[in-house]
């Protein structure tokens, strides 16, 4: 692709960021939501954007409809996208019950799995801060609990098959920062909500 052509890419992700409040910091400020994207200049970060949803979706309008939503984040691992969402903003502290205030940006994720072909995994985080309840002995109970109860709202929600979803918990062991403050405990309480494009035979 024509340098320019990139060019005009990295322009539309700004002004994206813009409407979005994503820089209301300064241009200069971290950008998380689409950080893959453009790669170096690369026809891998073009791949990457064309792949985001490869259905009658766009991603302007996907991340339009998350416009009000606050705690998720949009990063790739590989050429897989992930929606990381913070724990608050979908559970209730120590509980694997779906917040009501969450279901509104689990319908929007739920129109881009179905848009596409994607596997789902969807992946449990917790701190490392013990915890013990009559409902769950340990974080791994917890963060498996909190990963099949997202599942299972896809399933029942979207109708989608369910050999296409996965549920995996991990409690405290993938940590994204040491557990060495509140903040950094709060990143590591998460979900991540992992798109896995089916390879083509």
């Amino acid at each position: 692709m024509a340098t320019t052509d990139l060019g005009k890419l990295k322009q539309f992700q700004v002004s994206i960021m813009r409407g979005l409040g994503v820089l209301e910091k300064g241009e200069k400020s971290p950008i998380g939501v689409i950080e893959s994207f453009g790669d170096k200049g690369s026809e891998r970060g073009v791949n990457r954007f064309e792949m985001f949803v490869d259905g009658p979706e766009s991603i302007a309008e996907y991340l339009e409809s998350l416009r009000s939503f606050e705690g998720i984040d949009i990063q790739f691992r590989g050429k897989n996208p992930v929606m990381r969402l913070d724990d608050s903003a979908v559970f209730e502290s120590g509980s694997a019950r779906i917040s009501p205030a969450a279901y509104p940006v689990l319908k929007e994720l739920l129109k881009v799995i179905k848009a596409g072909s994607y596997r789902v995994r969807v992946e449990g985080h917790t701190d490392n801060v013990p915890i013990y309840t009559n409902r769950f002995e340990s974080n791994w109970e917890l963060s498996t609990a909190r990963a099949v109860n997202i599942v299972k709202y896809f399933i029942e929600a979207g109708d989608l098959a369910p050999e296409r979803l996965s549920a995996v918990g991990y409690g405290e062991s993938r940590p994204l920062e040491p557990n060495d403050t509140p903040k950094h405990r709060a990143r590591n309480r998460r979900v991540e909500i992992v798109l896995e494009k089916r390879e083509e035979k």
